[in-house]
């Protein structure tokens, strides 16, 4: 046995190398050291039958540890419900009827006890005073509710009503043309509900036309939207107001009676009098050249003829 100095090295530096496979009965083992000093340790190993191949070091890696589980935050929505305008009797019950049915459909007040709850707040004013005493706890509380309202502010004869208020409707002073178009298209709507869309726009066309104020606009409309719908017709038209300064508003000129009244005499009374006065006034003119021409010829005809000598 060979004695020898007995090498330091550190333990974190010491690499195990496999050259291959080894002289029969020897094992070689190669350590360095942080002077690249090697030394070669022989000793007797057990035979090896048949060299084996190479076999790559395996080196243990530290797990990875799994990524922690990010919970979602839980997101909670809350739908704020739009509650209905108040109904006061001053615009048409039918109108008022499809706005709330609209609403309804967007809150998801599906069932006629929603409804008719929901309805049975809506009225203000005198209003107030049909829908008193009326049980909304009652299935067919939402008919009820409808029905007394339409009896008290609806039109018994809405279609024919808004017949006649098409075939009348001119355009107002102060009205824009957007607003005059949208009038007629409501009227129309409760005028004639099934009409087909040729129908509907002849006839909105026609009104559109003869209802204008502007007797400019008429002539342009009648030579440059000949053949244009009632809607290519509207455009036309708005580009010639927009065009001559038509769509600016006008003012507004009243005229004020400043001359003096009797303290005593009701302010209605006096005004009825004057304008019933004025009214008179080409009626007594011509009473009066009436009278002076019967006492002219009566005049003649009773003066008697001169006696010839």
């Amino acid at each position: 046995m060979h004695t020898m100095s007995k090498p330091t090295w550190h333990v974190n530096e010491c690499t195990l190398i496999a050259r291959g496979p080894a002289a029969s009965g020897h094992l070689a083992c190669t350590y360095t050291t942080p002077t690249a000093s090697q030394f070669v340790v022989l000793g007797p190993t057990s035979p090896v039958g048949k060299p084996q191949p190479d076999t790559p070091l395996l080196v243990a890696q530290p797990s990875t540890p799994p990524a922690p589980s990010v919970t979602q935050p839980q997101v909670v929505l809350i739908k704020q419900y739009q509650q209905p305008k108040p109904y006061t009797g001053a615009t048409s019950w039918k109108g008022y009827r499809e706005y709330f049915e609209r609403l309804a459909a967007v809150n998801g007040w599906v069932t006629p006890e929603q409804r008719a709850e929901q309805l049975a707040l809506a009225p203000e004013g005198p209003t107030t005073e049909v829908v008193r005493g009326l049980d909304t706890s009652q299935p067919q509380a939402y008919d009820t509710i409808c029905e007394a309202l339409a009896r008290r502010f609806g039109s018994l004869d809405g279609a024919r009503e808004a017949m006649r208020r098409f075939d009348s409707r001119r355009q107002e002073d102060s009205e824009s043309i957007p607003d005059f178009e949208q009038a007629l298209r409501t009227l129309h709507r409760e005028a004639w509900p099934t009409t087909t869309p040729e129908q509907r726009n002849a006839a909105l066309k026609r009104r559109f036309e003869d209802g204008l104020l502007s007797t400019e606009m008429v002539q342009f409309l009648r030579l440059h939207a000949r053949d244009l719908d009632f809607q290519a017709t509207v455009i036309k038209a708005r580009q010639f107001a927009d065009a001559t300064g038509q769509n600016k508003p006008r003012k507004r000129v009243n005229f004020i009676d400043n001359r003096p009244r009797s303290p005593a005499q009701p302010e209605w009374e006096q005004g009825f009098k004057d304008m019933m006065a004025e009214a008179l006034q080409p009626l007594q003119r011509a009473l009066r050249s009436h009278g002076q021409g019967n006492a002219s010829s009566f005049s003649t005809a009773s003066t008697p003829p001169p006696l010839r000598p």
